[in-house]
């Protein structure tokens, strides 16, 4: 196996970034350059379609921050900018991204799967926002993306708790979208990638771009942008093939033009 700190492969259209960090899956310096490039590889590729995210080994998706790897020579504030800046270009890739959860997520490990447009997460496992258990707080989007998905006050309920969640609660308030049996997250996370590689790529681009900027812009100009990238679609290729294939029931093959 590489000694990269991310391994990429892909499967057909899916492409596969892990955490290899066996320890631990810790979030070190060489982690998040590992993202980064492997990001900014697949952005523009039209033969990954989607991606997964997930850690290696069968324990532990993402343990959180490697605070003994000395940040990469970086001061604090710019070592979570940074992990910040790398989970916002998850959030707002081009393509969807499904966090494959095989083992417990807890701190920077939690956050980085909020950051994923898709969370899949085995049976057991536990995550959550637990760094107040070490006098410290959430720094790469916690605080931001928790009450998103749970309620403001639930949210501050288990940040300020440290409480670490199980799979079945977690699926319950909405943190994870899927649960898996035990050795099938991936698995179940790349097939998923597989159905979303077979939509048509700029609608889902479109789609995302929108989901994306939808929290920070007002319901006008929410709208606004919705009529522009759809007008958009209306010239494309893949829209004449979708109405193609509607008309002589026939299954579509989209490729992104």
């Amino acid at each position: 196996m590489s000694d990269a700190a991310v391994l990429f492969e892909q499967k057909e259209n899916v492409g596969i970034l892990t955490i290899n960090k066996p320890k631990a899956n810790q979030l070190s310096h060489e982690v998040f350059e590992g993202f980064r490039t492997i990001l900014d590889a697949n952005e523009n590729n039209k033969d990954v379609r989607a991606l997964v995210v997930t850690g290696s080994g069968d324990k532990i998706f993402c343990s959180g921050a490697d605070l003994s790897s000395g940040m990469g020579g970086l001061c604090p504030v710019d070592f979570l900018k940074r992990g910040q800046d790398i989970w916002n270009k998850i959030e707002d890739y081009p393509k969807p991204v499904i966090a494959a959860i095989n083992g417990h997520a807890l701190g920077g490990g939690c956050e980085l799967s909020m950051a994923c447009h898709f969370r899949f997460m085995k049976k057991g496992a536990r995550i959550g926002l637990t760094e107040t258990n070490l006098g410290i707080m959430p720094g790469y989007g916690g605080t931001l993306r928790y009450p998103r998905l749970l309620g403001r006050e639930k949210a501050l309920e288990l940040m300020l708790l440290g409480k670490q969640l199980e799979a079945e609660e977690a699926l319950q308030l909405g943190l994870v979208g899927k649960l898996c049996e035990e050795g099938k997250t991936l698995e179940d996370a790349v097939a998923f990638g597989a159905q979303l590689a077979k939509r048509p790529p700029l609608s889902v681009k479109a789609i995302l771009k929108i989901m994306s900027m939808s929290l920070s812009i007002s319901p006008e100009q929410h709208l606004k942008v919705e009529r522009e990238e759809l007008a958009k679609l209306f010239g494309t290729k893949d829209m004449q093939e979708g109405m193609t294939a509607f008309f002589t029931k026939r299954e579509p093959v989209f490729k992104g033009e």
